[in-house]
């Protein structure tokens, strides 16, 4: 019975992913309803409670990445990345090539800090709207941050919604992660920036130059909406690095710290606050609890215990092996899939392999590069191609996929390879 009850979770959990996979069903209504089957199907089997299948869904997951994108709309609220770019333009003087080099450097280095989602709905319409001004095709910068932003949070355990599901079922050390990540992340920085100049070398030209003269001229002072919204931001994103890089060593989790700026943010709101609130994404957290509900079902029914233990096997016969398919595999259904399924589905694995953090941090990598193997991998790449047909200019499936499959693969290659040397350390 306990056998006939898991084949029917597994094949509903696969079932309601590939409906979801298609976009012809709202992802959010298919996996609320995908929890609700699985608590019926484990109720009636007499196997589980649904009580216990919700007390299993990782909340604090869900409660920080709540905190998260409302800190995120505050801070977008008061006008702050529309003066960071209006900054970032003028050291360039109208160099379209330093521009792009400036903007993908900032993409980086918010990438670190916020999730990849909350990274592409700051960014797009600021870089839409600088490339409007300048008379560019924004496609190429699109892309181009859509690839960026998703390789740039791989060191960071709140850069994306995979690295907190796997650093949170895996107990990862946020140190070890960034230290072991963090080095070849730049290096793919490096490499791919001359490769992203090369490959949009036609596009990345300035048609006028009066244009940039006048955008010199924009004070970007003008940009902040609310100077209260603007320095209370500022600090609390301050204080939300501190806090999670201290917190963790001090055993207190980053929902915690998160829910508590985002709370205070939210009081210095007062009368906004309602608006703030209906501006946070719950489509994409309710998408989540849902997710999270189907992975408990899958977990009550033993199913990731017994492929934790066939990985298990395969590391056991060679650490190389192991390191290598968490490389691939992971990265490959995740470019298919969506990095948060696989990740939420294979993070307790990797938790299992109790013999070394190499193979929680190697899924870190792992996803975070899949999600631009393919259009569909990531959130962020779903908003720029949305965003392009709203405005008039369609980033085509394939447009993306020329540039992004290639770079991924080499990316997987140099990974795999850095990891197993770090694997020889940790």
């Amino acid at each position: 019975m306990v056998d006939e009850i898991s084949g029917i979770i597994l094949a509903f959990f696969i079932i309601t992913y590939l409906l979801i996979s298609t976009g012809k069903v709202n992802r959010t209504a298919m996996s609320l309803l995908g929890l609700g089957v699985a608590g019926a199907i484990l109720w009636a089997a007499n196997q589980s409670t649904f009580v216990n299948v919700i007390n299993d869904i990782e909340w604090h997951t869900i409660l920080f990445l709540t905190s998260i994108q409302i800190i995120v709309v505050v801070a977008a609220s008061s006008g702050m990345f529309q003066y960071i770019s209006i900054e970032l333009v003028k050291p360039t003087h109208g160099d379209i090539k330093r521009l792009f080099i400036t903007l993908m450097a900032f993409v980086f280095t918010i990438s670190l800090i916020f999730d990849t989602t909350s990274t592409m709905i700051v960014m797009v319409p600021v870089t839409v709207e600088l490339c409007k001004a300048l008379d560019l095709d924004f496609r190429p910068f699109l892309i181009s941050e859509a690839i960026i932003c998703n390789f740039a949070s791989i060191p960071s355990v709140i850069g994306s919604i995979p690295n907190i599901v796997i650093a949170t079922e895996a107990v990862l050390d946020s140190s070890l992660m960034f230290v072991t990540l963090m080095p070849i992340t730049v290096l793919l920085f490096a490499i791919t920036i001359p490769i992203l100049l090369k490959y949009y070398r036609d596009t990345l030209v300035l048609s006028d130059e009066y244009i940039v003269e006048e955008i010199m001229m924009v004070d970007s002072s003008f940009m902040i909406r609310s100077k209260n919204d603007f320095y209370a931001s500022l600090v609390a994103l301050t204080v939300l690095v501190i806090g999670i890089t201290v917190g963790l060593g001090l055993g207190l989790r980053t929902s915690f710290v998160a829910i508590i700026l985002a709370s205070i943010l939210l009081i210095f709101c007062r009368e906004r606050v309602d608006d703030i609130l209906n501006r946070v994404n719950w489509a994409s957290i309710l998408f989540l609890v849902g997710l999270f509900g189907l992975v408990a079902a899958l977990g009550v029914t033993g199913i990731i215990q017994e492929f934790s233990l066939g990985v298990q096997a395969l590391v056991n016969l060679s650490e190389i092996l192991g390191v290598t398919f968490m490389t691939w595999i992971p990265a490959i259904l995740s470019g298919v899939i969506d990095t948060v399924p696989v990740s939420a589905l294979l993070a307790p694995v990797a938790a299992s392999l109790v013999s070394s953090p190499i193979f929680a941090i190697t899924l870190v990598y792992a996803v975070n590069i899949g999600g631009f193997l393919f259009p569909l991998g990531a959130p962020g790449n779903i908003i720029i191609i949305a965003y392009s047909i709203k405005e008039g200019k369609p980033i085509r499936l394939l447009d993306f996929l020329k540039i992004a499959t290639p770079l991924g693969i080499i990316m997987l290659g140099l990974g795999n390879a850095w990891l197993l040397i770090m694997s020889a350390f940790i």
